[in-house]
């Protein structure tokens, strides 16, 4: 029947990886920022939850829907082959954005000046006004 949710172990492994990757989320947001002093959220969406969702697939991965079963359903392998492939992601990403920011910065700075940030980007970076 077109529309129906499928209640089931499934269901309840979906939820479960939305709770703990929404608690990993939360805690990022709340405690890591500050620990490393940082002010961008879109690192806590972007990378945090990333990782938390993609190590997750491979705990509740379920041979039923992927043909693939999970740390769950007793392989533990795929779990490895999880954490590989964010190990693979994060060396490539970091080595990739070294390097571009290394050459970006040989032409031009990384930078604003502390005037042009304490104004305001907005003001002194795109001609914005204040009316």
């Amino acid at each position: 029947m077109a529309g129906e949710i499928p209640w089931g172990p499934d269901c309840l492994a979906v939820a479960g990886l939305g709770v703990i990757a929404g608690l990993v989320c939360y805690w990022a947001c709340t405690w890591l920022k500050r620990r490393f002093a940082y002010d961008d959220s879109f690192g806590v969406h972007g990378i945090v939850d990333g990782l938390t969702g993609i190590l997750l697939a491979g705990v509740f991965a379920t041979a039923s829907i992927g043909g693939t079963s999970g740390l769950i359903e007793g392989n533990p392998h795929q779990l490895l082959i999880q954490l590989y492939g964010v190990a693979v992601t994060l060396v490539w990403s970091g080595g990739v954005t070294f390097i571009l920011l290394k050459l970006v910065s040989a032409f031009v700075p990384l930078r604003v000046s502390r005037e042009h940030e304490m104004e305001g980007l907005d003001i002194s970076q795109h001609g914005e006004a204040l009316q």
